[in-house]
């Protein structure tokens, strides 16, 4: 038994050693957004400021899970680490999107590609749940679907005309225009780009995962991983701990694209767009 507290309290240690590390780094980063408060900034700015503020939020949200595990003096209470690597998850994705967005070697053409992609991927996507919501019985939104198509073509027309115009072959600005990516090259391609390492970040992305969608390697191993409600086991600091590591890389790398990128127009290559 001795041994098992030991282990315990090694790991909760631990974990809680990290969690400060962590709430520097999102300290450092609320800093950051703040600083951009009553700046002028270019629209692709902005649009990264935004995805950043996503970004501290979940940060946030992670440590009100841990404040109010934080609160019983005995720690004696629910460390809902479900929520914890779900939200690790939230955390590399808009980490990864910030990234993408404020990619500083992008021409105008380059970024101009990327933004009617988004466009596009938020257009369809919308199609997608309001075909289902009306399905479901709900009204149609008339508004939205009687100007669908057009905004559709638009925007896959705009599309077509700046892959061809940055040398992409025809096969590949149809592609684009499919209304399906979110990143040209794929989120690996975006990682790539972001300088990261490929392989750690798809590990990254597909070991979380499996807490969004409450995939088997989250609940399987309950027993053996001592998995409590109320008396956390070592495991699940370890699950913690883990996705506290994985954000301090991912944020700390964010905050200092962001830092330099937003403190003025000026410091967006692309200039005023939109």
């Amino acid at each position: 038994m001795n041994e098992e507290n030991e282990a315990r309290a090694a790991a909760l240690n631990s974990m809680l050693a990290t969690l400060d590390r962590f709430d520097a780094v999102v300290e450092d980063a609320v800093t950051v957004s703040d600083s951009a408060i009553g700046v002028v900034h270019t629209g692709r700015q902005n649009r990264a400021l935004f995805v950043f503020a996503k970004l501290i939020s979940h940060c946030l949200s992670v440590m009100v899970i841990f404040e109010k595990y934080q609160a019983v003096e005995n720690g004696e209470t629910l460390l809902d680490h479900f929520s914890i690597a779900t939200l690790g998850r939230a955390i590399i994705d808009a980490s990864l999107m910030t990234k993408y967005i404020s990619e500083p070697s992008l021409t105008a053409d380059e970024w101009d590609l990327r933004r009617q992609i988004l466009f596009l991927h938020d257009l369809t996507t919308r199609k997608r749940f309001l075909t289902a919501i009306e399905l479901a019985g709900q009204p149609r939104d008339t508004a939205f679907f009687e100007n669908y198509d057009a905004a559709k073509e638009r925007l896959k027309s705009k599309i077509e005309d700046l892959a061809a115009k940055l040398g992409y072959d025809p096969e590949r600005a149809k592609k684009l225009g499919n209304g399906q990516l979110v990143f040209i090259d794929g989120s690996r391609g975006a990682a790539r780009e972001a300088g990261w390492n490929v392989d750690v970040f798809e590990f990254h992305q597909s070991y979380l995962s499996n807490w969004v969608h409450s995939h088997p390697v989250s609940f399987m191993r309950a027993d053996e991983q001592e998995i409590s409600f109320s008396t956390p086991s070592p495991y699940q600091f370890s699950v913690c701990e883990t996705v506290l590591e994985t954000s301090i890389g991912y944020l700390d790398d964010v905050n200092a694209r962001m830092r330099t990128f937003t403190r003025s127009a000026e410091t967006d290559p692309v200039g005023p767009f939109e």
